[in-house]
């Protein structure tokens, strides 16, 4: 008999378990103790019976935020910044204490955009995670807020838990939250909505579902668990979004148990160049192509050419990351840009031929080359 995706979660060996601030922290901004002291024993049986897991946490801000007697919601980005510094102590502290009582080591990793998008400082990632699992130490990762030039990010710890994965070759990446995964609407107002089990391509459906599905009280809510779960798949990693607060969640999830809704990775995973590419770094800005032009990129492989784009929005300098955009306002694909933002609007919709007079130049004919740009439907 055929091994269903979920039976295939047992053989998961390598785990990034993520928080989302629901779990971590209270609506005052009080540590969940109990719900934390329960994830920390789960995690502790699960690495003594020979898994090794990396742990992802949200709730800096709004830990910090209570700490300082601050309100629990702004949206001043200095403020945020510093709660977060704030917030950081109060959490690395606490985990340290609770993991201490089960003789399990941590160490704290904090990581900033360009971490994660520079090829180099991604290897000494990528090297000192490595070496802390195999010492048996669990490392503790965030985004470093209070040093992040674009403050801190709305579903920025989704996007850094798919992307630890997808360095580390994680084969599960666990999110957790408050919400028991994705719907079909919102259940909070749709008495209809329904839990979709598992997820084996990102459709037009399943987007849709994450726009009007509940998205939890975090920054990120469901669409960022959605782009997360793209970033995953390229790169052959399982994704589970489920309920911090079910019991005995994570390993549930490692025996194989339906919980929450599970999306299946891609059978051909992305290289580690392209998949930096494609989720990796922040896009620049967005390019609206016409259907020839999409089924050209889809379909055959194509490049980009001048010709096929209608619209260009952002400002962008010659290889920045872009997305690409359809009619339906759908992101197609990613790629590093040939020309800024200027440059291609004064080319979009001319053929190759007429770049030179245009532009005075023509260095390329692609405004993304195919080598350079990654499909994300």
């Amino acid at each position: 008999m055929d091994e269903t995706p979920r039976q295939a979660l047992r053989k998961a060996a390598r785990i990034v378990v993520k928080l989302g601030t629901s779990v971590v922290a209270a609506p005052d901004g009080a540590l969940n103790r109990p719900a934390l002291a329960s994830l920390a024993q789960e995690i502790v049986e699960r690495r003594r019976a020979g898994k090794q897991i990396l742990l992802i946490t949200s709730g800096a801000v709004r830990t910090g935020l209570a700490r300082l007697g601050l309100p629990g919601a702004t949206e001043d980005v200095p403020t945020r910044q510093a709660a977060a510094s704030v917030g950081q102590i109060e959490l690395i502290s606490y985990y340290r204490e609770t993991f201490a009582r089960f003789e399990q080591p941590v160490a704290q990793v904090l990581l900033t955009q360009a971490d994660i998008a520079d090829p180099r400082r991604y290897l000494h990632l990528r090297n000192t995670l490595s070496t802390l699992l195999a010492q048996g130490a669990l490392p503790i990762i965030n985004e470093n807020d209070p040093v992040s030039i674009d403050g801190v990010a709305i579903g920025e710890n989704d996007r850094l838990a798919a992307l630890v994965a997808a360095k580390v070759d994680a084969d599960l990446l666990v999110l957790l939250s408050d919400v028991d995964g994705l719907f079909t609407g919102d259940p909070r107002t749709d008495a209809d909505a329904e839990l979709i089990d598992c997820v084996t391509s990102i459709t037009r459906d399943i987007e849709r579902y994450a726009r009007e599905s509940a998205g939890g009280v975090g920054r990120g809510g469901m669409p960022a668990k959605l782009h997360a779960a793209k970033a995953a798949m390229n790169a052959g990693v399982y994704m589970v979004i489920a309920r911090g607060s079910a019991p005995r969640a994570v390993t549930r999830i490692l025996e194989g148990e339906a919980v929450g809704t599970l999306f299946v990775p891609r059978p051909a995973k992305l290289r580690s160049r392209k998949h930096r590419i494609g989720f990796a770094h922040t896009p620049r800005g967005r390019l609206v192509v016409d259907d020839g032009a999409k089924q050209a990129l889809l379909e055959r492989g194509s490049s980009l050419l001048p010709v096929g784009i209608e619209f260009v929005s952002g400002q962008f300098r010659q290889g920045d990351v872009v997305s690409v955009m359809d009619s339906a306002d759908s992101e197609i694909a990613r790629g590093l840009a040939n020309y800024s933002a200027d440059e291609v609007r004064k080319i979009r919709r001319c053929h190759t031929g007429e770049i030179q007079s245009r532009l005075g130049y023509h260095p390329f004919d692609e405004v993304i080359h195919r080598d350079n740009l990654v499909l994300l439907q």
